[in-house]
């Protein structure tokens, strides 16, 4: 038979092991309390994924004339040459690298988007403007004979291509390969980039009128036309859209470009102020005046990617504005 001493003990080691069990049954519930309480990663993400398409449904507002804020970025000191500089044409380059022609130095000055000076690029005699055609690559009209559009490569400075016109040539832009330019007695003008095959005619005018700038976007292509203080808009196959002309508010209007909204900048030489057009012509606002350092100004470019307007002076410098 069990002694009293031995039931004790073992009485007293059931009683022991049931209070173990016990506070493992109570650790273990509150381990799965705290396992209940942690928050799960799929909902999260579900939940973001949900805001950022609700996001994405929200129309984006066209950003109208009298809501553009310009906040100057910086100033760039274009590199002096041989002769006092004359700034006839610009264009920003996908890397940031800006390209400006010097007309009474018959070359293309670059610099960096920072404003330091990189290199310069001698060209053929009396160019004018200037548009990217790839990072590496521009092409430039000239006013002065034998009258050809040059495709120059800014890296190794040399010209790669001509594309023969027949009289001087202004304004000029890249369209999707295919360049845009106004041709003294002929007009604006489409030449294939790649091509040697003869341009063809998109708006033809009479008369040898001098300095009209032109620019294109979203299927629209507008014009400066000099003489008369005109801005003119034509779709893409030559047929008038709007026209606005006022000579009381500026005349001898050079450069123009566009920005993501459509509206239009256009710059106004000899009133020595930059203007904006509605993207329907039928408002203008003055932006920029000679008290904002605008002086005889000529180009104007608009990067898209950025939403950067530069605005070079004849004699420099060029202003480079965030536009908001």
């Amino acid at each position: 038979m069990m002694s009293l001493i031995e039931d004790g003990c073992l009485q007293q080691l059931n009683l022991q092991w049931r209070m173990d069990a016990k506070m493992s049954d109570i650790l273990s519930m509150t381990k799965i309390g705290e396992i209940s309480v942690i928050p799960k990663p799929s909902t999260i993400s579900v939940t973001t994924d949900r805001e950022k398409q609700a996001q994405q449904m929200i129309p984006k507002i066209p950003k109208t004339i009298n809501d553009i804020q310009l906040t100057l970025l910086k100033k760039v000191e274009i590199q002096k040459g041989k002769k006092r500089i004359a700034i006839t044409g610009c264009t920003i380059m996908p890397s940031g690298k800006i390209v400006f022609v010097d007309q009474s130095n018959d070359r293309l000055v670059i610099h960096k988007d920072n404003g330091l000076f990189v290199c310069e690029s001698p060209v053929s005699h009396w160019p004018l403007d200037v548009t990217c055609i790839d990072e590496n690559t521009v092409a430039v009209t000239h006013n002065a004979e034998p009258y050809y559009i040059e495709i120059i490569n800014i890296v190794k400075r040399k010209t790669v291509r001509q594309i023969k016109t027949s009289h001087q040539c202004y304004g000029i832009t890249n369209e999707k390969g295919r360049l845009l330019y106004y041709e003294v007695g002929s007009g604006i003008q489409i030449a294939d980039v790649k091509s040697e095959s003869t341009a063809t005619s998109v708006v033809k005018v009479d008369g040898k009128h001098g300095w009209n700038y032109v620019t294109t976007s979203k299927g629209k292509i507008y014009q400066t036309k000099n003489e008369s203080g005109t801005v003119t808009c034509y779709t893409v196959t030559g047929h008038k859209v709007w026209e606005y002309k006022d000579e009381s508010f500026f005349k001898s209007v050079r450069g123009v470009a566009v920005d993501n909204d459509s509206n239009v900048y256009v710059v106004c030489y000899w009133n020595d102020s930059i203007v904006v057009f509605s993207p329907d012509g039928k408002h203008v606002r003055r932006l920029l005046t000679n008290e904002n350092g605008i002086q005889d100004p000529f180009g104007i470019h608009f990067d898209k990617g950025r939403n950067i307007l530069m605005v070079t002076n004849s004699c420099g410098p060029a202003s480079l504005y965030e536009v908001k």
